[in-house]
This record gives C-alpha cells, sequence and structure tokens, in this order.
C-alpha cells in the first residue's frame, strides 16, 4: 500500500464558517502518490470488495478554567492499494488543514479553536470501497524493493517493540531457517501458540508491547502484532504496524442506519524483496481459530474487507508537530490544550457505518 512521502497541505472544504464549526460537502478523493518498487505482494484473483460509508466524529467537551487555546488532531483515512477513499462531508471550522506526515504518508487533519469554542464537534464523512486481500505466495519474482533508509526504519525497535537479544530472550522464538516467508511464517505461529486474545480490566493490555506480550501471554491486537513485529525484524524481515477499524461482518439485508464500531483495529505487514509487503493479522487467526482453523492460513498473508485502514507506525509524529511525545499509535482523537495533553474524558469519540 502506498504513501506520499511529502508534506502536503489542503483544505477539504472552503466554504466559510465558525468557530464552532460548519458543514461543507467535499467531492474529494483522498489520494496518495506511489513509491517506486515498495508495493504490496501479488493477490489472487477473485477478491471480494465491500462498499461501506462511514463517520468518524470527536467532541472536545472541556478544558481546564483558564485555557486559552485547543489544538485537535485526528487520523485520516486515505487510498491504499486496497481501499479506495471518497471524503464526502466535513464538519468542522474553517481553518482547519490535512497535512501528510513525512516518515509513513499518514494523514492528519488539525483544527486550533479558542476555548470559548468548546463544546467541539468535528465529523468527517466516507465512502470506502475496501477489497480483500490474498496474497499469491506462487507468483514469480518481482522488482519489489525497499531503500535502504526506509529498511532502515522498518527493521529499527521502538520503545515497546524490541529487536535483537532481548527479544529471543523474552520469547523463546529461534527460527528453524529459511528464506523471509518461512522465518514469518514461523514467527506468526510462534505468536499463534505463545498468545491468546483476552481483555481482561484494569489488567495493563492493549499498549503494544512486545515484552508485555511475552510475560503475559495475551492481550489485544497491539499486544500480538507487536511481538510478531520484534520477532520479524529481529529476523531482520522489515516489518510495520497498520492501525485502523474493524467491522462486523455484512448483514444481509444490509442495516440501513448507521452502526456504532467500539474502537479500533490494528495487523501487521513484512516485506520480501522479489514479493512486496505482506500483510498478517495474528490476532483475528487467534480468535477465528478454535471454530474455523483454516483462518490461520487465511491470516498469513490476507485480509478480509471488513476492516478500514487509518494509520501506519508507531511512535507517530503529528502534523503540525505536538506538543507532547511522538503517540504510541493513532487512531483515537488527540487533544492539547495550551500544549499540553487533554484528560481523557475531555475528549469523546464516535465511529459508526453502513453498507451500502
Amino acid at each position: 500500500m502506498n504513501r506520499s512521502a511529502a508534506i502536503v497541505f489542503g483544505l477539504l472544504a472552503a466554504a466559510s464558517g465558525c468557530a464552532s464549526g460548519h458543514e461543507s460537502t467535499a467531492d474529494s478523493t483522498v489520494a496518495a502518490a506511489p513509491k517506486e518498487k515498495e508495493r504490496a505482494a501479488p493477490t489472487k484473483s477473485g477478491a471480494k470488495s465491500r462498499h461501506i460509508a462511514f463517520r468518524y466524529e470527536a467532541t472536545v467537551k472541556s478544558a481546564p478554567a483558564g485555557a486559552k487555546e485547543v489544538d485537535l488532531w485526528l487520523p485520516v483515512a486515505q487510498d491504499s492499494d486496497f481501499q479506495k477513499v471518497k471524503v464526502t462531508t466535513v464538519s468542522a471550522p474553517a481553518n482547519h488543514e490535512i497535512a501528510v506526515e513525512p516518515t509513513q504518508g499518514n494523514k492528519i487533519f488539525h483544527v486550533r479553536v479558542p476555548v470559548s469554542a468548546l463544546p467541539l464537534t468535528i465529523a468527517i464523512d466516507y465512502d470506502i470501497d475496501r477489497s480483500e486481500r490474498r496474497t499469491d505466495f506462487s507468483a514469480g519474482l518481482n522488482d519489489a524493493s525497499l531503500s535502504a533508509s526506509k529498511r532502515a526504519a522498518d527493521l529499527a525497535p521502538t520503545p515497546l517493540v524490541p529487536v535483537g537479544a532481548t527479544v529471543g530472550s523474552l520469547s523463546g522464538f529461534k527460527s528453524s531457517g529459511g528464506d523471509a516467508l518461512k522465518v514469518a511464517r514461523q514467527a506468526y505461529d510462534h505468536v499463534m501458540a505463545k498468545m491468546k486474545y483476552d481483555k481482561p480490566a484494569n489488567s495493563g493490555w492493549g499498549k503494544g508491547s512486545t515484552e508485555w506480550a511475552c510475560k503475559e501471554g495475551f492481550g489485544n491486537c497491539t499486544d500480538f502484532h507487536a511481538y510478531f513485529m520484534s520477532l520479524a525484524r529481529t529476523e531482520s524481515i522489515p516489518c510495520r504496524f497498520t492501525m485502523g477499524v474493524s467491522l462486523p461482518a455484512k448483514a444481509e439485508p444490509p442495516v440501513a442506519t448507521m452502526t456504532d464500531v467500539p474502537g479500533y483495529h490494528c495487523w501487521a505487514e513484512f516485506f520480501v524483496d522479489g514479493h512486496g509487503w505482506v500483510p498478517v493479522d495474528v490476532s483475528e487467526a487467534s480468535k477465528a481459530a478454535p471454530k474455523s482453523p483454516e483462518m490461520v492460513d487465511y491470516y498469513f498473508g490476507g485480509l478480509n474487507t471488513d476492516r478500514i485502514e487509518f494509520t501506519l507506525g508507531r511512535d507517530v509524529p503529528l502534523v503540525p508537530k505536538q506538543a507532547g511525545a511522538p503517540l504510541n499509535f493513532f487512531i483515537y482523537p488527540y487533544c492539547e490544550i495550551d500544549g499540553k495533553e487533554a484528560a481523557k474524558d475531555a475528549v469523546a469519540r464516535k465511529f459508526s457505518f453502513k453498507d451500502l
């Protein structure tokens, strides 16, 4: 999936508005420029597709007494090889901007308003076509490759995703050799064997920590894929983190009204020279395995249509740059008030969708 690496500023809507917000129709396709030789691995024919209306809504409810200024950032879905994105409506102050940050090409909405504008609600409506992704492992070799800088970035450790000897000590994983595809499958199977998808209240899961996953043996999608990323990168296989949302399976007949989506979902991709980016969804495989063991093979190289991609990467920098540290991962609204992260209860979010 290709992302632009250049910073691009623009408004999704040009109509005038006030600080409390305005609504505009934005018949705008959110596209990204291709990168030479960095591409998804070849896919099988006959992929399924899903046509979705999706709304991302965020509300800044309040600010501390005496506060002056509010900054709000939201991730913005964009085109990839497996989703075509059109922004249909934006409800936001006219001074909002969209930027593409240069490290991963994430598209980011930002607006700054005075505290007097609160409560502030931003809503972005999308029309999205999502395609199934089924890697064709039998396809011949191609010229897919990464630049030296991109390879280094996708092999590097992050604060919660270590790389190197520490990973071997934590996990006990030792590959039995083979090419990158075989070693990646060994890492995938190892995580499947060691992890259980479980989210007990107040237990510490959900940070996307390899150490947590190795020591506790359970967690959510972030923990599963941090674990896989550490194993892959330690084996010199470039790997990256993809954050989005998961949708319930399509109902028949489709539901006519918008349905709430409770939260996020993530997966990972690893890169094989001569093939390209290959997806894995270890947490979905783990959940599906008891009733549908064939899905273990499916989710190594396959992604269903029941998802929308928003951002890539861990320790995500925002544009314009936030005062705080880079975000562990970026899917929920991020707000700063006078340069300090807003209290969690000051910001609300709502995701909703319907099939078209």
